[in-house]
């Protein structure tokens, strides 16, 4: 049973991962407040050149995530609930952007460690991982594992969410976003 919860666990912070790239990109834009300057700003130069990010430390890519995780252990603390299951998904979650960056770097500049779990599908490769930046930039949010964007873009999820959210909150397609289609 543990590791039942373990990898559900996993398949959850890629849920979560995709989720939250997904709003990123579909209702956030440079402008918007606080949100705009740290994290769409960044994320606006990542879809332009893929591997800007490669340079940045871990906490240059991973503090609003750490800042998330944090919020989470202390809710599950005050609440009772924190657990190992909670720790797993806020540590792999907090290093989600590290996990993406290494489906960005060159073979050579990956741990050997982490190039054997993507050579066995266990995290996302480079090559899974390309789905998103292909076209439109509309598919394949989740970035840690090559198992949860299949069954997402299969189902259409991304695009029933939006048909659900956009008329309610609206949803600025970004200049980052329309740039290949344009070329």
């Amino acid at each position: 049973m543990t590791i039942v919860t373990a990898i559900f666990v996993i398949l959850l912070v890629d849920f979560v991962s995709g989720v939250v790239h997904w709003a990123e990109d579909t209702f956030w834009t440079e402008h918007t407040p606080v949100l705009g300057k740290w994290i769409v700003c960044p994320n606006v130069v990542h879809h332009r050149d893929a591997s800007a990010f490669v340079r940045n430390s871990w906490f240059q890519s991973s503090w609003d995530l750490l800042i998330g995780g944090l919020v989470i252990l202390g809710v599950a603390r005050l609440t009772g609930v924190l657990s190992w299951p909670v720790w797993l998904f806020v540590v792999i979650g907090v290093n989600a952007n590290q996990l993406h960056k290494w489906s960005h770097m060159k073979d050579a500049d990956i741990p050997a460690f982490v190039r054997l779990l993507q050579g066995c599908r266990v995290l996302q490769s480079r090559l899974h991982h390309c789905a998103h930046h292909r076209g439109e930039k509309n598919s394949a949010y989740c970035v840690v594992t090559p198992f949860v964007n299949p069954v997402l873009d299969g189902l259409g999820f991304w695009r029933a969410l939006e048909r659900i959210l956009v008329p309610v909150f609206g949803a600025p397609r970004r200049e980052d976003l329309l740039w290949r289609l344009k070329a």
